[in-house]
């Protein structure tokens, strides 16, 4: 009866240590198969989330390119419209303001004229009252022949420059000016023809002769033309980039002409010189 004693407990012992290997090692299994999925499904799980979202990044960052590009395209087309329209200015300006001036000299000269015709027209029509002489007092007054400037051959032949040059025809206007200065070298108009055969000049880019005939009305006394030929003189030097004798003869006109329209405009002329 022994032997069989033994051989029980030792078979239960057997059977029990057989069972707990066999549990360990399909657990063991189990965790195996479970971690093998696990390592199997997580890294394709975080491959496919990493690479929507580098495409996404990288349709980001195409997009962000292509927007800046098109940006840099604009300000590069901004920036040349700006340049040219900032010569197109510079040009207008100097340009354009020449233009006005010398159309405003014309309306100056035309305003001048018709303030002429109509006094010496109110003349014929509406004559002078005659001056009371004092008894033992001679007369102090006398007709003058104002009303005959209008229809003088002088007078015709200096609108006649005057129409041409504002028709923009300045080799015919000087040819009338030159025409007018030749027939009547001491006509009541010689100043005045003088300044717009300068004129005429400085507008055919003949510089050297516009400051030759714009002297010659500084030489008359009092002429109402004086000012406007010394701005032209100062204009004509900077023409020619003679920068020295441009501010040298904005400063004369600046202290001959004090009160003169043109004086303000010398000051930002040498403003800009500096």
């Amino acid at each position: 009866m022994k032997p069989s004693f033994v051989i029980a407990p030792v078979g239960r012992v057997v059977f029990t240590c057989a069972a707990m290997v066999l549990l360990l090692a399909s657990s063991g299994s189990a965790r195996r198969r479970g971690s093998a999925e696990s390592e199997a499904i997580l890294p394709q799980i975080d491959v496919i989330r990493v690479k929507e979202s580098a495409d996404e990044a990288l349709r980001t960052a195409n997009d962000l390119r292509r927007e800046v590009a098109a940006l840099s395209a604009q300000l590069t087309a901004l920036d040349n419209r700006l340049i040219l329209l900032s010569e197109e200015v510079s040009r207008v300006s100097s340009a354009k303001i020449e233009e006005l001036e010398v159309r405003l000299a014309l309306l100056t000269e035309a305003y001048k004229d018709m303030h002429v015709r109509l006094h010496a027209l109110d003349l014929i029509v509406r004559p002078a009252p005659a001056p009371v002489v004092q008894p033992g007092r001679p007369p102090t007054f006398a007709a003058t022949s104002e009303g005959l400037i209008v229809a003088s051959p002088e007078y015709d032949l200096y609108q006649t420059g005057l129409r041409l040059f504002n028709a923009r025809s300045f080799e015919r206007a000087l040819a009338a000016f030159t025409e007018c200065v030749s027939k009547f070298p001491d006509g009541e108009f010689r100043d005045r023809v003088r300044f717009w055969m300068g004129e005429c000049h400085y507008q055919m880019a003949n510089m050297e002769l516009a400051i030759e005939e714009y002297r010659k009305v500084l030489a008359f006394p009092n002429s109402s033309k004086a000012d406007a030929a010394q701005f032209q003189i100062a204009l004509a030097h900077q023409k020619l980039g003679q920068t020295e004798r441009a501010r040298a003869e904005f400063r004369r006109l600046i202290e001959r002409f004090p009160g003169s329209s043109f004086t303000e405009r010398a000051r930002r002329y040498l403003a800009d010189l500096r």
